[in-house]
């Protein structure tokens, strides 16, 4: 591999990292007699086109990064072009990423912890306030500096007021670290970070994060399971003050997480029983791995503390921590949910894959594990429409969607207006004509439906709603009577007609 001798002005003393962009370099800023880091992307692939590409990407990173001049935030020195690269010089940071001081058996102690959370949460308020949204905040894009520093890194698939780099059934962002709202097309803002911030949290005090297993059940648990309290996942009662800030920062819905970085930052500044250090102290700091290359010595791929190789954000697949060394390069970043979620036997994939391109639309990228976890237990595809159906909050797409098999409407889903009220859903379903009598399953039925938007409480519910109710007009109205105002009543009334069937 040759190694080139400058990359603009600049001199090149090494490698730092390899990805599908292109190569990150150690090089010599001349004017200043400074280190930096380079990043490189070939010129061919910053003049494809192609807006969901590693071109775009890398204009993104230029311009959110650039905008940004904060302590905690790999500053950029220079985006610019020769006649073989585009490239970014940024900040070279020596010391390690904080992978290195979460894995095991290291573990940091909570005034550390809260240390490392208060600099990353002040970092992410600079960048909210200044229209900045991360997006794919993990410990492998946060670097702890030779004094103890946090820095964010990698602002690859931030997000501007003016940029979006995804459609329908792609997912940015790294598996486990993301928030719902990334893996089904609904809009996101600044919370996204704090759901990230809050995985961050919950991986430093516990070991893992709250949601683990396959991409595909990462992916599910996120949208539609709650975590398990880290007090409980522990066993350490003392780090029970920690539930509820994790509740809230890792809330599905993003109204009731912390509204912002800085109200997450106040709430665990609380928690804090001793004052913290502004930087991590000395004797817990781990040594660079990479100090200064020449270009006379071999080059490998070494990825020291900044692990800013080009393209090297995760994206639905990951890298588990023990295989963190290996000299593979990153993935490629806008890729599709994977095709990890095996077929299941007896299933045309093709067929699964047009109602799985339907559902997308509606759902983003969980479309592929909804769609194939129902196949698994149905025969048909009219089968398979009507499990999954529930999960498209609008009624009338819904009914569009299951139309297409040939199913029938949700029963009273005309009755009720968009922004209609328990009260006003329960009216209209119990004006329907005719009257169904409970039947015996009705209960169980209606506490899965439930469960999504209830929680716990769903089968005490359904089971106190069934106890007064004779037919399933009237159960169902009486649900509806139950439920509070933040809760969406059109889309409950919908759910539970589509599970009684």
């Amino acid at each position: 591999m040759s190694l080139p001798t400058h990359v603009g002005p600049y001199p090149i003393r090494g490698v730092i990292g390899s990805g599908g962009m292109g190569m990150v370099y150690l090089a010599h800023d001349p004017a200043i007699d400074r280190a930096v880091a380079i990043k490189t992307i070939h010129r061919r692939l910053l003049e494809s086109g192609d807006d969901l590409g590693v071109a775009a990407r890398f204009r993104v990173e230029a311009k959110a990064a650039g905008r940004l001049t904060h302590r905690n935030i790999v500053s950029i020195y220079q985006f610019g072009e020769d006649n073989d690269f585009a490239y970014i010089v940024m900040e070279y940071v020596a010391g390690r990423n904080l992978r290195d001081y979460v894995q095991a058996p290291r573990k940091l102690d909570v005034p550390q912890v809260l240390c490392v959370m208060m600099q990353l949460l002040d970092g992410l308020h600079y960048a909210h306030e200044r229209g900045i949204v991360h997006r794919d905040i993990k410990p492998a894009n946060l670097l702890v500096a030779d004094d103890g520093r946090l820095k964010i890194t990698d602002f690859g698939i931030a997000r501007t007021e003016t940029s979006n780099l995804t459609r329908a059934n792609s997912v940015v962002g790294s598996p486990g670290y993301i928030a719902p709202e990334q893996y089904t097309n609904r809009e996101i803002d600044r919370r996204v970070d704090v759901f990230s911030a809050g995985v961050l949290l919950y991986r430093m005090l516990s070991g893992t994060t709250p949601f683990v297993g396959t991409d595909d059940a990462i992916m599910y648990k996120i949208v539609y399971e709650p975590h398990k309290p880290l007090s409980e996942a522990t066993k350490d009662t003392t780090l029970k003050p920690f539930d509820v800030v994790l509740d809230r920062a890792l809330a599905k819905d993003p109204a009731q997480r912390y509204p912002s970085a800085m109200a997450m930052r106040t709430a665990l500044l609380a928690l804090a029983t001793e004052a913290l250090p502004e930087v991590l102290p000395a004797h817990i700091l781990l040594a660079p791995l990479l100090e200064n290359l020449e270009p006379s010595m071999p080059v490998p791929t070494l990825r020291h503390a900044s692990e800013i190789a080009a393209g090297g954000a995760q994206v639905v697949t990951t890298v588990p921590d023990s295989a963190r060394n290996s000299p593979a390069p990153p993935k490629s970043l806008a890729t599709t949910v994977p095709p990890s979620i095996p077929t299941p036997t007896g299933w045309d994939a093709a067929a699964l894959a047009e109602v799985e391109r339907e559902l997308a639309q509606h759902v983003g990228a969980v479309a592929r594990v909804l769609v194939r976890r129902a196949a698994r237990g149905a025969s048909t595809l009219v089968e398979v429409r009507h499990a999954v159906a529930s999960t498209i909050i609008d009624i009338e797409e819904r009914e569009r969607f299951l139309a297409r098999a040939g199913l029938p409407p949700t029963h009273g889903a005309v009755s009720a207006g968009a922004g209609a009220s328990g009260s006003q859903v329960s009216r209209a379903v119990g004006a329907a004509p005719g009257g169904m009598p409970m039947r015996e399953g009705d209960v169980d039925k209606a506490a899965a439906a439930l469960l999504s938007s209830l929680g716990p409480i769903a089968r005490v519910v359904a089971k106190r709603c069934a106890a007064k109710s004779s037919t399933r007009e009237q159960f169902v109205a009486s649900v509806m009577e139950q439920l509070a105002p933040t809760v969406d009543a059109r889309r409950v009334q919908a759910d539970l007609w589509r599970a009684l069937g």
